[in-house]
């Protein structure tokens, strides 16, 4: 068997409506949003349609009682805003002579999905996003965020990571970041994987030129977008830095096409000299060699990014407590990934019994035991024996089997 991990990775087939750009303006189909809320007894209707020029609200009121905890001055109580800060909002509140506009604001935000410990964050993080305008800049954000894929639950958190989202343009910026985001991934879907994982930076100075080198380097756009979408933070680093860990992965030898190079890439990106030593010096305490450490990067780079504590613990149970070399681990690299607690320690329990009983041979490879997936280590080493052995199952979920 092969100890390189898979390079097939299946794309996925999920077709999303596309937005349509025109020369003046991003255009998108026409759609309803209606939410109810009980609290407030209020409901929003917000139609949109075919531009953001032509946006209507229509907000009705009962005059119940309104919950306390989304009112304006709780709301900036609870984010406990610094004294300058709140001095320079208060300032700025008063010369509206209104509170209508901040309460306009967290009635919107709460309609879209933000709970009152989300408000407080997002108040905390950006205070003056209480000065927004809600029907003329700040909707036309949140629709456009939730056409292109943004679920309800997920709007608070996009916004809340990515303040900047709720103050900056729509037109010059919010849009063209997300046409470059788009040109690297696949679908609308990686792109809100980005927008949930990266602090929105609208200098493409980096993001562009980085996936460049990438693409002309032959590396599939599968693997770009398994990139970008979920190590955003490593795709989009200083070029200068992505340019030298690019050049570093090549002189170790991976071949482009595969996709240990881009997990190579992700590795040597997030290291810097020092940290790569200390982490050598950490496997050189179980005899491994630099060139040791190489082959096992070679089969699976991820193992390197595991921590400190994770690789003293394993290692020390495999070797100590199971009987396997330090050897036998490096060709097997990606058990260092895998969970002591929940894998691979009920699995050897597994096995340590059914070797007890005679049930089956004592030199197994660490790959049949731990690499496999939970399915077929069940099918091979529990349901086989189940007859003989009905506590299996009970051991294997950390349940006495006495």
């Amino acid at each position: 068997m092969n100890p390189n991990i898979n390079d097939q990775i299946p794309l996925e087939t999920l077709v999303k409506t596309m937005l349509l750009f025109s020369d003046s303006m991003l255009k998108f189909n026409l759609f309803h949003v209606s939410t109810h809320t009980t609290t407030l007894h209020s409901t929003v209707t917000v139609y949109c349609c075919n531009d953001f020029s032509n946006l209507s609200v229509s907000v009705s009121k009962t005059k119940h009682h309104q919950d306390d905890s989304f009112t304006l001055s709780s709301i900036i109580k609870s984010s406990r805003l610094s004294p300058e800060t709140s001095l320079k909002l208060s300032q700025r509140l008063k010369n509206r002579n209104s509170d209508d506009g901040p309460n306009a604001v967290i009635h919107l935000l709460r309609n879209y999905g933000f709970s009152a410990s989300q408000l407080s964050s997002l108040v905390k993080k950006h205070p003056f996003v209480l000065l927004s305008k809600p029907e003329k800049t700040l909707l036309p954000k949140l629709n456009f965020l939730l056409s292109i894929g943004v679920s309800i639950t997920d709007l608070p958190k996009i916004l809340i990571w990515n303040t900047d989202l709720s103050t900056t343009s729509l037109d010059k910026n919010i849009i063209p970041l997300y046409q470059t985001i788009r040109s690297f991934v696949r679908n609308d879907k990686e792109v809100v994987s980005v927008l949930k994982q990266w602090t929105v930076n609208y200098y493409t100075d980096f993001m562009v030129p980085n996936i460049e080198l990438l693409r002309n380097l032959g590396v599939p756009q599968r693997f770009i977008s398994l990139l970008v979408s979920n190590f955003p933070n490593e795709a989009f680093i200083e070029h200068s830095r992505f340019v030298e860990a690019v050049n570093l992965v090549k002189e170790m030898g991976f071949d482009p096409l595969k996709a240990n190079f881009v997990f190579a890439l992700l590795v040597i990106a997030r290291m810097d000299k020092e940290t790569w030593e200390l982490k050598l010096k950490i496997f050189e305490r179980w005899g491994w060699s630099k060139d040791i450490c190489l082959s096992a990067f070679q089969k699976d780079p991820r193992y390197m990014v595991t921590s400190e504590k994770k690789i003293m613990e394993i290692m020390s149970f495999l070797v100590n407590d199971m009987g396997f070399t330090p050897e036998d681990i490096a060709r097997w690299p990606a058990i260092l990934n895998r969970s002591l607690e929940k894998t691979i320690v009920p699995r050897c329990t597994v096995i340590k019994i059914l070797k007890s009983r005679g049930l089956i041979k004592s030199s197994l490879s660490l790959n049949s035991i731990i690499i496999l997936n939970e399915k077929a280590f069940l099918e091979r080493y529990v349901t086989r024996f189940e007859k003989d052995l009905p506590l299996l199952l009970d051991a294997y979920k950390g349940q006495n089997s006495d």
